[in-house]
């Protein structure tokens, strides 16, 4: 059977100490296999993904445990309220003449 993770087409044995290994040859100690989850939550929102469909990829089973992951931070903010702005500009139309 072949593995997803695996060390020359042997079996990890101990995949947190291989992850920590990793994580520390790559540069980037300190994180957690789960945090690939939470990235990969954020990036559906960001690419529009309905969340219906971005559940299914992620396999969350409630919304209430998938909105856990999609972390919203300041830009997320700021380019929401731009998409707003730009929607309203839209909608009013050309301003009329004084």
């Amino acid at each position: 059977m072949p593995f997803v993770f695996h060390r020359n087409g042997k079996e990890i044995h101990n995949f947190d100490t291989a992850w920590k290994i990793a994580c520390e040859k790559a540069g980037c100690p300190g994180r957690i296999f789960h945090d690939l989850r939470r990235t990969a939550v954020r990036n559906l929102e960001r690419a529009g993904v309905p969340r219906s469909i971005a559940m299914k990829i992620t396999g969350h089973r409630t919304e209430a445990i998938y909105r856990r992951y999609a972390i919203v931070n300041e830009a997320d903010m700021a380019e929401g309220l731009g998409k707003l702005a730009g929607y309203l500009e839209r909608r009013a139309g050309p301003a009329a003449p004084r």
